[in-house]
């Protein structure tokens, strides 16, 4: 399956769900981490476990849940039991070690998609992911949390081209999908309008 075009939804509105299982995209990532409002996450958690559950279409279905350092993966880690989503988005991954850790917290074949360069210590296990390959359905990075980590307003420049930090981890991104052996997924492209 080629993952060409991936459309996120907010986990809290379950109404756009099936909306965009008929988008036409490749697959549908339902969103638990930065389009849920905290106090919406619990909400989020039981729409996405209801419909993923009893999702039996064609669209692959990834949930992306919270980092591993926040408070919400725990409860996001319970609301998956008992689901066979298509993968499990992880965003800011660092490295093989993260990938190994929500490993070993899912289900057997669930795959992940690490979002690899979120953070700036990110780029420096980004050649790691080759020893977790199998675990991996593909490797993507970020584009707006890292500009936000490290205190800068945009990734871009006003011509819409990437500055050269980013598109540096945009490339090494690309090698390490490569070197993994997993398909290179580009990042968000959050002009939806």
């Amino acid at each position: 399956m080629r993952l060409r075009s991936l459309l996120f939804v907010p986990g809290d509105r379950p109404e756009r769900f099936e909306k965009a299982l008929a988008s036409g995209a490749d697959a549908v990532i339902l969103d638990l981490e930065d389009s849920v409002a905290p106090l919406n996450k619990p909400k989020a958690r039981e729409s996405v476990h209801e419909f993923v559950l009893h999702h039996a279409g064609e669209t692959p279905l990834l949930i992306r849940i919270n980092p591993l350092a926040s408070p919400e993966f725990e409860d996001d880690l319970a609301a998956l039991s008992g689901l066979h989503p298509f993968a499990i988005v992880l965003p800011k991954a660092e490295g093989a070690a993260s990938v190994s850790k929500l490993a070993g917290s899912l289900a057997p074949a669930i795959p992940i998609l690490p979002i690899a360069t979120e953070t700036p210590s990110a780029i420096f296990e980004i050649g790691s992911y080759r020893d977790v390959a199998t675990s991996l359905c593909g490797l993507t990075w970020g584009a707006e949390d890292l500009p936000a980590a490290m205190g800068a307003t945009t990734a871009r420049r006003t011509d819409g081209r990437y500055t050269p930090p980013y598109e540096l981890a945009r490339s090494l991104t690309l090698f390490a999908a490569h070197a993994a052996a997993v398909p290179a997924i580009d990042t968000v492209y959050p002009d939806f309008h």
